[in-house]
């Protein structure tokens, strides 16, 4: 879906409700959200119950997909096919028309969660409600791992991943834990 802003359908407002009820026993301090409505209706949903609200951060926002925004991937190939191919071949440094790399977004996310957990006090638990490229990307960045690889990390609708935020490093825990959906 990129930069397009859609609200969640009732499938998504289903998922966001049940990640709420699987967090419900973590005491939160702070949940940070892209401000695309899918992500801050689901924030929203997981500050129902708290005393925290939700704090838009541009910097998490999805991937730019210029002008694949709303574009089935089976009709790059034939509309696409320079931007197609060297996608394929590494993504990292591939401009997406009228968008941006895939490094770009990845840098811009985890710069924004440095930013945000660096005056966290350890131990004290943050919501960061993203999308699937810029969470790719920061999980890059804890693994350690180059950029291209965010292609390779699965991430379903409302997946918990765990990461801890300790001397400027992120380490990943948990990766793609849809338990709660039940499916």
């Amino acid at each position: 879906m990129g930069r397009s802003d859609i609200p969640l359908n009732a499938e998504g407002k289903i998922q966001a409700i049940k990640l709420a009820a699987a967090l419900e026993a973590i005491p939160l301090t702070a949940i940070y959200s892209s401000p695309l409505s899918r992500a801050w209706e689901t924030a929203a949903e997981l500050a129902a119950n708290r005393t925290c609200t939700p704090i838009p951060v541009e910097g998490i926002t999805e991937l730019d997909q210029g002008e694949l925004e709303g574009q089935f991937g089976v009709d790059l190939p034939s509309k696409y096919p320079a931007f197609h191919d060297a996608w394929k071949a590494d993504p990292t440094d591939v401009r997406i028309p009228g968008g941006e790399t895939l490094a770009e977004c990845a840098e811009r996310s985890v710069s924004a969660i440095h930013e945000l957990l660096k005056n966290h006090t350890p131990g004290k638990p943050v919501a960061v409600v993203s999308h699937r490229m810029a969470i790719g990307g920061i999980i890059c960045a804890a693994l350690d791992l180059p950029v291209r690889y965010n292609m390779v990390i699965g991430q379903r609708n409302t997946a918990i991943n765990l990461l801890s935020y300790r001397d400027h490093k992120l380490t990943l825990h948990r990766l793609n834990d849809a338990d709660h959906l039940d499916e």
